[in-house]
């Protein structure tokens, strides 16, 4: 195709789109301040989306407070839900031993105030590719997860064009995550894909036409640099994608 895409990959790309907007699992919150923080995750968005004491199994993620050091009850919990893959955050109030099943940056301290902000940025982490469709439910997380997908885009595109395929490999496979990352953030603004598939292509035009144009400019100014070479490539790579990135949460 004209912009590097074969229709394969942009058909998985509106598959993918699809899929996460179809999701609607809840975050399954429970312990001491549950409720608290299902309303504060909730605020102007689908309070549906946060279930307080809900079955961890049916979740895309969960959050349990626990206070001073976990119950074997509560480390049975946090293991099956390990073994079913969900995402695990802990907000812990007291206590120092290490918490099994949960990784050490998932776990948060708790104190008078609700640590809302510390909460929202790991959960933003921890849902991994379900984030955008929680983010677009839960527009507290919003931010967080578009600066996360931004930035592991930018990354991933600036080791692509440092490394030894050709440039043309480069250029295809930097178009193609950078339309991905830009259908993914439509996801996390709550922005549904139209059915119609006349539609559809006007809806999916502006992302792909958006990633090949800044492929031709950072390409334009690889050649023109008087430096050149994989870091110049890379360096290139990473500011134009986040300028992408950048430029679609402004419109």
């Amino acid at each position: 195709m004209p912009l590097g895409i074969s229709l394969g990959r942009l058909y998985g790309l509106v598959r993918e789109t699809r899929e996460l907007q179809r999701l609607s699992d809840p975050v399954s919150v429970s312990g001491s301040r549950a409720g608290e923080l299902a309303a504060a995750l909730s605020v102007g968005g689908d309070p549906a989306a946060v279930r307080v004491d809900g079955d961890p199994s049916r979740a895309l993620a969960s959050i349990r407070f626990i206070d001073g050091e976990p119950s074997e009850a509560e480390i049975g919990v946090l293991r099956r839900a390990a073994r079913a893959g969900l995402p695990l955050l802990v907000v812990r109030n007291g206590g120092c031993a290490p918490i099994p099943s949960v990784l050490p940056e998932n776990v948060i301290a708790d104190g008078v105030d609700l640590p809302v902000a510390q909460i929202v940025e790991a959960l933003a982490h921890a849902a991994g590719r379900s984030a955008p469709a929680l983010a677009a439910r839960l527009p507290l997380l919003r931010p967080a997860v578009q600066r996360r997908l931004i930035g592991s885009v930018a990354l991933v595109n600036a080791f692509t064009a440092a490394s030894p395929r050709t440039k043309e490999g480069h250029f295809r496979l930097i178009t193609f995550t950078q339309a991905r990352m830009l259908f993914l953030l439509r996801v996390s603004r709550g922005d549904m894909l139209p059915d119609d598939p006349k539609e559809l292509v006007v809806a999916a035009g502006p992302p792909l036409v958006g990633a090949f144009g800044m492929g031709l400019a950072a390409r334009g100014l690889a050649r023109r640099s008087p430096i050149g070479g994989p870091v110049v490539r890379a360096a290139l790579a990473y500011v134009g994608t986040l300028a992408l990135g950048a430029a679609r949460l402004r419109l």
